[in-house]
């Protein structure tokens, strides 16, 4: 039976390799690290109820943190999260501390908010961050906006988003 499809060969060699690259690349050795409680949304699903709110981690307890994941756990990517992360005062720096000691990769989680600024999203990339991973929560501004419990929210996460998208985030 046909499909329109052509079928074609591999050498097993060529196809182990490439599946060995996946699983190497998908088992990045990751270190999470929690900066704050805070969050400049207010998320209808947000698991955090329970925690108290706008805390922010202090800088030297952070810096220990992220040190021990490569000094302890030898990890090459970081992911700076919260609450939402980037709105600690010490982000870009946190950043550019996970370069510096050695971190290949370092990632944030972010509802968008802060990367809609211009200057921000520029020196968050110059210090370092190379991955951005936005929480679209709604495939309209009123669903997300709703479920974020900020106007608005959907207008600023798709600003960043496209910042990034157009920088090759």
């Amino acid at each position: 039976m046909a499909t329109g499809r052509e079928v074609g060969t591999m050498d097993a060699t060529e196809l182990t390799e490439r599946m060995l690259d996946r699983e190497r690349a998908a088992n990045v050795r990751k270190h999470w690290v929690r900066l704050v409680t805070a969050c400049n949304s207010r998320c209808v699903f947000c698991l955090d109820t329970d925690t108290p709110r706008n805390v922010y981690l202090l800088e030297p307890d952070v810096r220990q943190e992220i040190k021990r994941g490569r000094d302890e756990l030898n990890a090459d990517k970081i992911i700076l999260s919260g609450g939402e992360g980037s709105i600690h005062p010490k982000f870009i720096d946190f950043v550019r501390y996970a370069r510096e000691i050695g971190y290949s990769r370092v990632q944030t989680v972010t509802n968008g908010y802060m990367f809609s600024k211009r200057d921000f999203y520029r020196a968050a990339v110059e210090a370092g961050l190379g991955e951005i991973t936005f929480s679209l929560h709604g495939h309209t501004p009123e669903l997300h906006d709703r479920l974020t419990g900020t106007p608005g929210a959907f207008h600023k996460l798709m600003k960043g988003m496209m910042r990034a998208v157009r920088d090759g985030r």
